[in-house]
């Protein structure tokens, strides 16, 4: 009966034992668990790190972009801009146009007076040497000019279609006669008056360099010449 009681007892120490095992590999093992889906759904710090970086590569990259363009336009006068400026405007509405205040050329008369006349040059993208000029008296515009703005005409002149145009013709008359419009490097006045005057170049064929201007008043053909045609 003696042993029997200490083998009883024995045994019972081990069922508690036993449980008390289980409860801590139980326990052990909720930990690891809990730490491994931890561990699965957060980033390491690298990780997070690297995205980071790349975003921020990203928008490096948009904004040196968005810059570049940017400086390659604005204050730079295009055919476009020449094209919206228009005779009677305000220094401030061409500057708006334009992007850049320019350069004073010349200046006469009195500051604040009808009579006071000043002229900007404006920087201009086109083929080397490209440039602009206006000409403002008493606050407005009075005289756009350019020369070597990207043209979108591939018209072009010949001697025999120069020597059909005739004084007082048309603009139009004169574009029909060589098979289009040419370049406007110049205008003033206000169009569809007497007084609105322009002059047209058409790049010429013949010699390196050959050309042609005519200057319309009006809209009638007031002179004309060329430099190396055939």
């Amino acid at each position: 009966m003696k042993n029997f009681f200490k083998i009883g007892c024995l045994g019972f120490i081990g069922i508690i034992a036993l449980i008390v095992v289980i409860a801590v590999a139980t326990s052990g093992n909720e930990e690891n668990k809990d730490t491994s889906e931890t561990a699965s759904t957060q980033p390491t710090k690298e990780e997070a790190t690297g995205s980071n970086d790349a975003t921020e590569v990203t928008n490096s990259e948009t904004e040196t972009s968005e810059e570049t363009t940017k400086s390659a336009d604005d204050g730079v006068l295009t055919k476009e801009k020449f094209e919206q400026i228009k005779d009677g405007m305000t220094y401030e509405e061409v500057v708006k146009i334009i992007g850049s205040e320019g350069a004073i050329l010349s200046e006469s008369g009195e500051k604040g007076t009808s009579l006071y006349t000043v002229m900007y040059s404006f920087e201009a993208d086109g083929s080397f040497g490209a440039n602009s000029s206006m000409m403002f008296q008493g606050g407005k515009l009075m005289n756009k000019s350019q020369f070597g703005l990207d043209s979108n005409s591939d018209v072009t002149i010949t001697k025999s279609e120069f020597d059909k145009i005739q004084n007082n013709m048309s603009y139009e008359q004169v574009s029909k006669i060589v098979g289009g419009e040419g370049e406007v490097v110049s205008e003033s006045g206000e169009k569809g008056t007497s007084l609105h005057t322009i002059m047209i170049s058409y790049t010429g064929e013949g010699d390196l360099g050959a050309n042609a201007s005519l200057m319309f008043q009006g809209d009638k053909l007031m002179n004309k010449t060329q430099l190396g045609l055939k």
